[in-house]
């Protein structure tokens, strides 16, 4: 049974979520290049706090009104889906590996790689100092958004429709909240989370989409260390 305290939460994951990301990313694209280090840090920051922080009232709310975890996908389960996703997985790890070697030596990759990270471009770091912070932001978007939007709002939406409608509209919904990265970004993001759904739903649980998740954010953050240029990157943080 929803409680009102469910729709507030959905709603400020579909609209609170993406309006913090979309000013965020007006305020790095406006930013002078001598501030743009210190904000996107403190940008950063606040986006992991305020992830951990709804993750933390679903689960919260979850354990008050006893209901049971299952149904948020959060219990992994050993199927023969889950082995077909890693060894896929395995074989995507492989591809990407090829890639980042061909950075050093091919330019195309590397114009390729620019072009891809351009709309989000200010917002990825600029340096290995600033990838150790980042790093923590795609861990926290892999565990984070997967539990909210595979786990509580695919519950959530099939309380309303059937299961597969439920799992279509969110990952609809999911490309929608990254809005901030453009109308190619929103298509992208919305085949991503089409994806990731799938891989929710044939493993049984969230956990693998989280891995997947996480490891494409934390290469899209060292591709933008080894492609993008620098800008007003303090003495002493490449």
């Amino acid at each position: 049974m929803l409680a009102l305290a469910d729709h507030l939460l959905v709603l400020t994951i579909l609209i609170g979520l993406p309006i913090r990301a979309y000013f965020s990313m007006r305020a790095l694209r406006t930013a002078a290049p001598e501030a743009l280090v210190a904000l996107r840090r403190r940008l950063w920051t606040n986006a992991i706090l305020s992830q951990w922080l709804l993750a933390a009232l679903v689960l919260t709310l979850t354990l008050v009104l006893g209901r049971a975890p299952a149904p948020l996908l959060v219990v992994p389960r050993p199927t023969a889906g889950l082995l077909g996703v890693l060894l896929g997985l395995a074989t995507m790890v492989s591809l990407v590996v090829r890639q980042r070697g061909a950075l050093a030596t091919d330019e195309t990759v590397r114009e390729r790689v620019r072009a891809r990270l351009a709309p989000v471009a200010r917002l990825m770091p600029a340096s290995r100092a600033e990838f150790r912070l980042f790093a923590v932001l795609a861990c926290t978007a892999g565990v984070c958004e997967e539990f909210l939007f595979r786990g509580y709002l695919l519950w959530y939406g099939s309380q309303f429709v059937p299961l597969l409608w439920a799992a279509l509209i969110q990952a609809v919904l999911f490309g929608v909240a990254h809005m901030y990265q453009g109308r190619r970004g929103i298509v992208l993001t919305g085949f991503a989370g089409v994806f990731l759904t799938a891989v929710t739903l044939v493993t049984g649980s969230i956990w693998a989409a989280v891995l997947i998740h996480a490891l494409m954010d934390l290469n899209a953050g060292d591709m933008a260390v080894r492609t993008l240029p620098s800008e007003a990157l303090p003495a002493g943080s490449a």
